[in-house]
């Protein structure tokens, strides 16, 4: 069955699947705190949304409903969240996608591509880091604020504080009180602050090639 969406594209849904099958694996069987479970789950559903519409796309543009549906329910069913057992189906998920990688002839075919479309591909690549960030500090600073008089006790709290951080707000933040916490809310910061510049960049490109888009218009209209 042929995957829609560009090299990248499928990259970047491998590695979001790869790193949801990580955070499964620690959430079942290193993880004892509940808040800490919870983060991880509520994380897990907002990335269940992203293969949902994953799916449904590939469903909406396949040239025979049937024919996706013999490989594509797997997707379905692993899409949904806090299911366990279901969630282990985004092995099927990893498969399907080196599959379709495999379907490129060679290394230099995969680099072309990616190299073709740098945009989209830097644009995936700050998205993936911010988002692994955003659960990695979130989760974390429970952890680390445990043993601490600190505000920070609950998944709502944390995922909050993580919110707020990486957008470098600095109205009602509850400020982390362990060496650990001070630390990843440095790094929230400066990644927050990376991914400002980052769609600031973008907008400023955006607007300089209109304009001279405009300019050339102008110019060969009077000529």
């Amino acid at each position: 069955m042929t995957e829609k969406g560009s090299a990248t594209y499928q990259l970047f849904l491998l590695a979001l699947s790869i790193y949801v099958l990580v955070v499964v694996f620690v959430e079942t069987f290193i993880i004892t705190d509940p808040e800490i479970s919870l983060v991880l789950q509520r994380i897990d559903f907002c990335i269940c949304l992203v293969f949902l519409g994953d799916f449904f796309y590939n469903l909406y543009v396949a040239k025979s409903k049937l024919a996706y549906m013999k490989w594509g329910w797997i997707d379905l069913a692993s899409s949904i969240p806090l299911v366990d057992p279901l969630r282990w189906g985004r092995l099927a998920r990893i498969v399907r996608i080196l599959r379709f990688l495999r379907t490129i002839k060679s290394l230099k075919v995969l680099i072309t591509s990616i190299q073709g479309s740098k945009f989209q591909s830097l644009t995936l690549i700050v998205l993936l880091i911010t988002f692994c960030s955003f659960t990695i500090c979130a989760a974390l600073i429970l952890e680390l604020e445990r043993d601490v008089l600190g505000g920070i006790n609950t998944a709502n709290e944390a995922l909050w504080w993580a919110f707020l951080n990486i957008m470098n707000a600095k109205i009602s933040i509850t400020q982390a009180q362990s060496t650990g916490g001070m630390f990843i809310t440095v790094v929230l910061n400066k990644i927050g602050f990376l991914l400002f510049a980052y769609f600031n960049a973008i907008i400023i490109a955006w607007l300089v090639n209109k304009r001279v888009e405009f300019k050339n218009n102008v110019s060969a209209s009077h000529n």
